[in-house]
């Protein structure tokens, strides 16, 4: 190989952070099922403690101008910007009622379209409230590099005994979080034994909520987690020793 192309290879490949094949380490991939807005207030806290989040956004077609430009703020930052649907329907009962097609047409492919116009390149994914069907796995994920569901702990179980939220490596395709949003009340105690769990173990764990607010509920389905407590979270995964991941970043690459 020419001296120059091998200089080229190397200082590319060294420029290139790619997680998908190894080790994760301590760590979170913390995802937001809302576009970044009510984030956007702690912007310079989460760039000084290193804190990357994943915004899947759904309904881009309504967003406004301040909202695209926030994204874009964002991304400088190294958050990820990933898709969610155009109107965040049940997709089981889209399906179910109009059809694959239909379902991929105008709540995926129709909505990446507008987003790659604007400068946006979504390569992750998230189901609306969680619910699938095997075709739309298989659909999607000739689509995007992965997709997150949603699961629940059960059976009294806390977060740091759910095996399904936490991963060793990278290349995931299929992978899940569980909400820390107020409304499924894990108290700041349960998510610090789930980042000592990640610790411990030695993986990754996988958490999303949706809105940021200060000090009172942001809106009646308390879909949000307050300010101190995200600061808490924060201060406990940095004396753990935790890194923040992007979807993206421990994703498959299928290009």
């Amino acid at each position: 190989m020419p001296v120059f192309l091998l200089l080229f290879v190397f200082i590319n490949g060294f420029h290139c952070k790619d997680y998908s094949n190894k080790l994760l380490g301590p760590s979170i991939i913390l995802t937001i099922d809302k576009p970044p807005d009510t984030w956007y207030q702690i912007k310079a806290f989460l760039k000084e403690n290193n804190v990357k989040l994943t915004f899947y956004v759904e309904r881009y077609q309504d967003l406004s101008e301040d909202t695209k430009k926030i994204m874009r703020e964002m991304i400088a930052d190294g958050h990820e910007i990933a898709h969610h649907t155009s109107t965040h329907p049940h997709s089981d009962e889209y399906v179910n009622k109009y059809g694959l097609n239909a379902y991929l047409k105008y709540e995926v492919d129709t909505m990446t379209y507008l987003m790659n116009k604007d400068g946006f390149y979504p390569t992750t994914y998230a189901y609306p409230f969680g619910d699938l069907t095997p075709e739309l796995d298989n659909s999607l994920l000739k689509r995007f590099n992965s997709i997150r569901k949603i699961i629940s702990p059960y059976m009294n179980k806390h977060i740091a005994d759910m095996d399904q939220l936490y991963y060793r490596y990278g290349n995931i395709s299929l992978f899940y979080g569980t909400s820390i949003d107020q409304r499924h009340n894990h108290s700041m105690a349960e998510i610090t034994e789930a980042l000592e769990m990640a610790k411990e173990s030695r993986q990754a764990v996988s958490l999303y909520c949706h809105y940021l607010t200060i000090d009172r509920p942001y809106e009646e389905t308390n879909s949000h987690i307050y300010l101190k407590d995200f600061k808490a979270l924060v201060s406990k995964a940095k004396s753990l020793g935790l890194r923040f991941y992007t979807a993206s970043e421990v994703s498959r690459n299928k290009y």
